[in-house]
C-alpha cells in the first residue's frame, strides 16, 4: 500500500491508494566478494516483476483545510465519487456526550473525465465547540465553547472552475448543537435535504435543514438564528450567554438555530453526476474523498543500477525497478548488490641500501586489484628529504578504497662519501678523520701565507672560524653537536677547498 503522511500546522493529511494497483516486490539485499583480481563480481539474481492484482485504484483525501486537487490518469474517462460531509459541533459541557452535532452525509456517483484533467477537491471540517472549525460551508457560531457548536463543513468535488457552481457532488455537513441539559441534537447533514434541528422542547428554535433550492430556515425565538445560503450555513443567534448552533455546510446550508435551538444539516447535491445516491448522518469527525477508477496491466522496467548477470562493481549499487499500468498508477522497490573488496594490496620496498649523506629518493611499488590505493611512509625519514649520516629503518603502508592493507620496509645507511682523507690536488689539502670524533686534523702542502678555515652547519650558520698560516691545523670537537657540516678554506676572498665534514 502506498502512502504519504504529512502534518502542516497542526492539521493532518493523508494520500492514500487503497490498494495499491500495480504492486513490485523485490528481493532482499545482496552481498558478495570480488572476483580473485578483478575490482568486481558477476552477480545473477532474479529480475523482479509487478503485477496489477487488483485491477483499479483509488485515492483518498482527508481534512487538510485547503484545496486539494486530483488529476485524471492517462486511459481514464469515467471516476467514481464518493464524498462525507463533517459533523456538526458538540459543546465542551456535554461530557457526557448526551447533546451531539448532526452527522455528515453522504453522496455517491459516477463523473465522466478526460485524462489530465485536474479536479478540485474540498474536504469539510468537522465543527467543534464555540466558533471553531466547520471548514467549507458552516455557519458563523457564538464563541462560547461551553454551550455554543459550529455546524460541520461540505464536502464537494469541483470540475472546471473554484466556484461554488462548479460542484458537481456534494455531501452537507452536520448541524451544531447547543446546550441546555441533554435535550436533543444538531440535524444530520446530506440527502436531498437536510436534516433539522432536534430540540425535543424549543422546536420553533432549531434550523432546519438545507434543500435542493434554498437554505434552511433559521430557528426564530428570542435571539434568531439566521437562514443557510447556497453552499453555506446559517449563523446561530447571537444571545449573550451563547446556547446556539451553526448549520452546517452543502448544496445548501443548514439554518442557524436560536438561543437553546440546535442547527439543520446541509443539503447534499448528486445533479452533476450519475448512478447517483445519498445518505444522511453517516460521517462523524472530519469529512472525507475518495475518487475511484479502473486500472491497467503491468509493465516493469528497471530504472536504476545494473541487469542480471552483469559485472558489479567494488561498493553498493542500488537497483531500482519500477511498475506501471499506463494510467499514471505506478510502485517501486529497490534492493542493494554489495562487492566486497577483500583481496589486499600489494608493495615492494628496495632492499636494505646504504647511500651517500644527502637527498635520498626510492621508487616504491604498489599494485592492487582496485585502482585508488595510496601509499604512505609510517616510519623514518620522509623520501626526498635530506637524510644525516646513520642508519634508518623506512616502513611503507598501501591501503586500497577497502581498507586493506600491506606493509614493507627496509634499511638505508647513510655515509659520508669522499669524506675520509679528502684530498684538493692542487694545494695538497686533507682532513681526517672524517667523521670527527673528538678532533679533526686539516692539512696542507701548498697552501703559502696567511688562510682561512670556516666551518658551518648544514643551515649555512658559522660554527668555527679559524685564522693560520700553519700546514697543519688540529681542530677541536668541542660543543659541535652530532650531524653534517660544511668546511673551506679560503685565502684572499678564494675558496680554495671544501668539502662535508661529519661530527660523531
Amino acid at each position: 500500500m502506498k502512502k504519504l503522511l504529512s502534518i502542516t500546522a497542526g492539521v493532518l493529511s493523508a494520500f492514500t491508494v487503497s490498494a495499491q494497483c500495480p504492486q513490485i516486490t523485490c528481493l532482499s539485499n545482496i552481498t558478495v566478494n570480488n572476483a580473485p583480481g578483478t575490482c568486481g563480481a558477476v552477480v545473477n539474481y532474479v529480475t523482479p516483476v509487478g503485477t496489477n492484482p487488483c485491477g483499479s485504484s483509488s485515492q483518498t483525501f482527508n481534512y487538510t483545510g485547503n484545496v486539494q486537487t486530483f488529476t485524471v490518469p492517462n486511459g481514464v474517462t469515467s471516476i467514481t465519487i464518493e464524498v462525507w460531509g463533517a459533523e456538526g459541533g458538540t459543546n465542551t459541557n456535554d461530557s457526557i456526550n448526551c447533546i451531539i452535532g448532526g452527522k455528515g452525509g453522504y453522496a455517491k456517483g459516477d463523473l465522466t473525465v478526460t485524462p489530465g484533467q485536474i479536479l478540485e477537491i474540498y474536504v469539510g471540517g468537522r465543527g467543534y465547540s464555540g466558533n471553531v472549525g466547520g471548514w467549507n460551508g458552516a455557519g458563523i457560531a457564538c464563541p462560547q465553547t461551553t454551550t455554543c457548536s459550529k455546524g460541520g463543513g461540505a464536502t464537494d468535488v469541483r470540475q472546471g472552475g473554484s466556484t461554488l457552481n462548479h460542484r458537481v457532488i456534494v455531501a452537507g455537513g452536520g448541524g451544531g448543537a447547543e446546550w441546555s441539559g441533554c435535550s436533543g441534537t444538531g440535524g444530520n447533514g446530506g440527502g436531498l435535504i437536510g436534516n433539522d434541528g432536534a430540540h425535543p422542547i424549543t422546536g420553533p428554535r432549531d434550523g432546519k435543514g438545507g434543500t435542493q433550492v434554498a437554505g434552511g430556515a433559521a430557528g426564530l425565538g428570542g435571539y434568531n438564528g439566521t437562514s443557510g445560503v447556497f453552499g453555506v450555513g446559517g449563523n446561530a443567534g447571537t444571545h449573550p450567554a451563547g446556547h446556539a448552533g451553526s448549520g452546517g455546510g452543502g448544496w445548501y446550508g443548514g439554518g442557524g438555530s436560536a438561543e437553546d435551538g440546535h442547527a439543520g444539516g446541509g443539503s447534499s447535491y448528486i445533479g452533476g453526476v450519475t448512478n447517483a445516491s445519498t445518505t444522511q448522518g453517516l460521517k462523524s469527525g472530519h469529512g472525507q474523498a475518495i475518487i475511484s477508477w479502473t486500472g491497467g496491466p503491468a509493465i516493469t522496467t528497471q530504472t536504476a543500477g545494473l541487469p542480471d548477470g552483469a559485472t558489479f562493481p567494488v561498493g553498493v549499487t542500488t537497483n531500482w525497478y519500477k511498475v506501471e499500468d499506463g494510467l499514471g498508477n505506478a510502485d517501486s522497490c529497490s534492493f542493494t548488490v554489495t562487492v566486497v573488496d577483500n583481496e589486499a594490496p600489494s608493495i615492494t620496498c628496495p632492499g636494505d641500501t646504504t647511500i651517500c649523506w644527502g637527498v635520498y629518493n626510492a621508487n616504491i611499488t604498489s599494485s592492487d586489484n582496485c585502482p585508488g590505493a595510496t601509499v604512505t611512509q609510517t616510519n623514518g625519514p620522509t623520501l626526498g628529504s635530506s637524510f644525516d649520516v646513520g642508519t634508518y629503518n623506512l616502513v611503507f603502508v598501501v591501503t586500497d578504497a577497502s581498507g586493506n592493507k600491506d606493509t614493507c620496509d627496509y634499511n638505508v645507511t647513510v655515509e659520508v662519501c669522499g669524506g675520509v682523507n679528502e684530498n684538493n690536488q692542487k694545494y695538497g689539502i686533507s682532513v681526517y678523520p672524517n667523521p670527527m670524533r673528538e678532533y679533526v686534523i686539516i692539512e696542507n702542502k701548498h697552501i703559502e701565507g696567511k688562510y682561512t678555515i670556516e666551518i658551518t652547519n648544514t643551515l649555512g650558520g658559522i660554527v668555527k672560524t679559524i685564522n693560520t698560516t700553519e700546514k697543519r691545523v688540529e681542530i677541536q670537537k668541542g660543543d659541535m653537536s652530532k650531524g653534517m657540516y660544511y668546511y673551506s678554506i679560503k685565502q684572499n676572498n678564494q675558496t680554495l677547498g671544501s668539502g662535508k665534514l661529519a661530527v660523531e
